[in-house]
């Protein structure tokens, strides 16, 4: 049989034990119990735009989580073009808060499309009288979606789950707002928002602020003043040993495609075999990095393709924590692959 080329195709995506598309049909869509006020579309606002005088307006689609957060958010309209303003609109989500959608009386995935308006009116006041990261006299800068090089595992989150919440099973949120130090770690913190109010779930997201840290920015960048946002979503599912929510994370590296070539099964490439699905079972590590890798499937079976798949987990690295306001490491996420072998060129 004709080797096939060792450099393999495959496509790959991650997902957990939740759905995380929309629901097609919901009962009843998603609701809002917070919706953006002046003082966080202030917060946001361009800096250009700000200083022109200018208004403008964006629209955003999002999903809405099990727990009512914003994720998978992208700009759909936005004007005027070029200044921010769809930009502006995404580092609010973390932000707000809806009612999930709801089927027969349980959460499922929603989705949301948003408009939302910037005016232009008199200087702003407060905290955002300087922006000494780029010298704007007009506000400081804000990171409305930090990435982060380190956040709370799993087990600390879980660990500052309000007692009361937790005996009665309820869930909740709460946004926090930093000073960034020149570290890139957080500083004197204040809730943006929380819900419901009551339980303490904003004291409790603010006694984890000292586990994050962001990833590393451009030398240049002066972080002194700058100002960011974490979410921390916390479902009463967390609370049950056997079970690990981790959202959605995003992938932050995965393998080239040298690395998947390399371990495409000898066997399966002496027999022609063209392609294979493998789906893996990964505890999430420090740093992202995933490990402990089982499988829980494989197709074609007897080439290796399973093996072949652990064998490439240390090229896999997800986000430390999720736009949806959730812990990855310590949580356990599967892993779907497809490999594809490529097709032989065409005949001229």
């Amino acid at each position: 049989m004709k080797r096939l080329s060792a450099v393999a195709l495959f496509v790959l995506c991650v997902s957990t034990a939740a759905a995380q598309e929309p629901d097609p049909a919901p009962d009843k869509e998603a609701e809002w119990l917070r919706r953006p006020s002046p003082a966080d579309l202030m917060a946001v606002y361009p800096t250009a735009a700000l200083e022109r005088g200018l208004g403008g307006k964006a629209i955003i689609g999002c999903k809405v989580s099990l727990q009512g957060a914003l994720f998978d958010c992208e700009v759909l309209a936005e004007e005027p073009q070029g200044m921010g303003f769809g930009q502006a609109a995404l580092a609010l989500t973390p932000q707000l808060q809806m009612k999930p959608a709801l089927r027969d009386g349980q959460p499922v995935i929603g989705s949301l499309r948003m408009p939302i308006e910037f005016k232009a009116g008199g200087p702003p006041t407060g905290s955002f009288l300087r922006n000494a990261a780029i010298g704007s006299p007009f506000r400081r800068s804000f990171i409305g979606q930090p990435i982060w090089s380190a956040a709370p595992t799993y087990d600390e989150a879980v660990a500052v789950y309000p007692e009361r919440a937790a005996e009665k099973r309820v869930g909740g949120s709460a946004t926090i707002k930093c000073e960034l130090t020149e570290e890139r770690g957080l500083r004197r913190c204040t809730t943006i928002s929380e819900s419901p109010r009551g339980y303490g779930f904003a004291k409790a997201a603010r006694t984890l602020s000292d586990r994050f840290l962001l990833a590393p920015v451009a030398e240049e960048v002066d972080l002194e003043g700058v100002e960011t946002q974490y979410r921390v979503v916390f479902d009463p599912a967390m609370l049950d040993p056997a079970r690990r929510i981790v959202g959605r994370p995003d992938w932050r590296s995965l393998p080239s495609p040298g690395d998947v070539g390399g371990a495409y099964p000898a066997k399966a490439l002496d027999e022609g075999v063209s392609g294979a699905r493998v789906s893996m079972d990964c505890l999430v590590g420090a740093g992202g990095q995933v490990e402990d890798c089982r499988v829980l499937s494989e197709t074609p079976a007897g080439y290796g393709f399973g093996e072949a798949a652990r064998a490439l987990a240390p090229h896999f690295r997800l986000s430390v924590w999720t736009e949806e306001g959730l812990p990855t490491m310590g949580g356990r996420v599967t892993i779907p692959m497809r490999y594809e072998a490529p097709s032989p060129p065409a005949a001229p």
